[in-house]
């Protein structure tokens, strides 16, 4: 007998229809999407289609609203990485009534020079907020600049992640903890239940992202 779904496993679930329904996460392996790298993949990541969805981008920020509440130690404040991230770490902000950051990939060449704008108290314990980990470069630039600038950084959340080995261990390099809401495997698992792939399709689909896992690219 298979054991029951976790709730962790149902919210993932939950909120991987919820991209595939939105098409902030999308399938096509004929022919794959054109990357901005100029890189081909039969995945297409766009949260930013959940920021018209009202309905789902309040499910999404509730969802982090769970995730917050079962970390070790609550934040001081929230950070959300540029750009992505800005609106959902403003939200969540906004919701446990918490100062908020938003942090660049690196400082601004101009006025004050700065990575990091907002403001909160020093030394504050700050989380940070991404759409998407893929090889976790933004969030791993984020927890620097934000630690440069004398916060405490230790998690980090995204709304989807594509379950990278190099990005988990680059994280660990960091003691940078990461928790994510849904991963790119339990999206394609809701394509397929969708009817929106065959059973070809997501063949190519998991070659495909176990090649890039083997690579690490």
């Amino acid at each position: 007998m298979n054991a029951a779904p976790t709730p962790d496993q149902l919210l993932a679930s939950r909120i991987a229809e919820t991209l595939v329904r939105t098409g902030a996460v999308a399938f096509r392996t004929s022919p794959f999407f054109r990357l901005t790298s100029g890189a081909e993949s039969p995945v297409y990541v766009d949260n930013r289609q959940l920021l018209g969805h009202v309905a789902e981008r309040l499910e999404v920020i509730g969802a982090f609203l769970e995730a917050v509440a079962t970390q070790q130690q609550a934040p001081d404040a929230i950070a959300g990485t540029a750009t992505a991230g800005i609106p959902w770490g403003a939200w969540i902000a906004d919701r446990l009534s918490l100062p908020f950051l938003y942090v660049r990939s690196q400082a601004k060449a101009w006025g004050k020079e700065s990575a990091v704008e907002g403001a909160a108290p020093d030394g504050a314990r700050v989380l940070v907020i991404e759409d998407l980990a893929f090889s976790a470069g933004s969030l791993a630039d984020a927890a620097e600049n934000l630690r440069a600038a004398g916060f405490l950084v230790e998690d980090s959340l995204t709304i989807a992640s594509y379950d990278m080995p190099s990005a988990r261990a680059r994280l660990r390099s960091l003691s940078l903890r990461h928790t994510t809401l849904t991963t790119i495997d339990e999206a394609l698992a809701a394509a397929a239940r969708a009817g929106s792939l065959d059973d070809e399709q997501v063949s190519v689909v998991e070659a495909w992202l176990s090649d890039r896992r083997a690579t690490g690219n």
